[in-house]
């Protein structure tokens, strides 16, 4: 297990490497396979996205076994996969031949020759949008850190699959930059306001926006541009 623990770190190198360099969909989805199999000993990985026009759709399968099962989820409409997607949690099955769940998918899973699976769900801003499938062709019962690895695996190709390529990646990479600094500025400036008006503490004074933004539904950069603007009063977060 040690030996295992000991890849991580030259594994998601490489992995969070080619998301920094030149890399698209293939690459990146690639290296999260091949990860899943070197840190998991997952005997095949399947990654299942939500269709826009209903349904889902296979967009990785590093096998025709794995494409078999992913398929089966997405024409059964059940499976670990599908429920990971709706329910936007990890579903596990250390043993299918033991399961109760997915009449129609078991069957057949076990019949390709799968005996295990674990699904992470695929989230972006919040929604899920697909997941990323490890399958096992003996009973498995993943440890809780192996969990979370194969949550990171799921992340880190949202990540990939969802960043710009070309020169507009560096330049969205600098516009995020400089409006987060200026946010910040913003905020030093409101939280100065607050504090020099009421006379109380910077601390207190950030606080009091921060609170005054939760309760009000707004976001901390509007409700500190709404302070420098004279749009609220600084009594008004009191």
């Amino acid at each position: 297990m040690s030996d295992v623990r000991d890849e991580v770190v030259p594994a998601l190198s490489e992995l969070t490497a080619s998301l920094i360099d030149h890399h698209d969909p293939d690459t990146v989805l690639r290296l999260v396979t091949a990860a899943c199999t070197r840190l998991l000993g997952a005997s095949a990985t399947g990654v299942l996205l939500s269709d826009p026009r209903g349904g889902m759709s296979v967009v990785s399968a590093s096998d025709e076994r794995s494409r078999f099962v992913e398929l089966l989820q997405t024409q059964a409409d059940e499976g670990p996969c599908v429920d990971c997607i709706r329910d936007g949690v990890a579903v596990t099955t250390t043993d299918l031949a033991a399961e109760d769940r997915w009449p129609t998918f078991r069957p057949a899973a076990l019949a390709a020759g799968c005996r295990a699976v674990h699904a992470a769900p695929m989230r972006l801003a919040g929604q899920v949008l697909g997941g990323l499938n490890l399958l096992y062709l003996e009973p498995v019962t993943l440890e809780s850190w192996q969990q979370r690895l194969a949550q990171v695996l799921a992340d880190l190709a949202v990540l990939g699959l969802s960043q710009e390529t070309g020169p507009a990646r560096v330049h969205r990479l600098t516009e995020r930059t400089l409006t987060t600094l200026n946010d910040r500025v913003q905020l030093a400036h409101a939280v100065g306001l607050v504090a020099g008006t009421l006379d109380v503490g910077v601390d207190v004074a950030r606080t009091l926006i921060l609170d005054h933004a939760r309760e009000a539904g707004r976001s901390v950069r509007d409700v500190a541009r709404a302070l420098t603007n004279g749009e609220i009063e600084p009594a008004a977060v009191r």
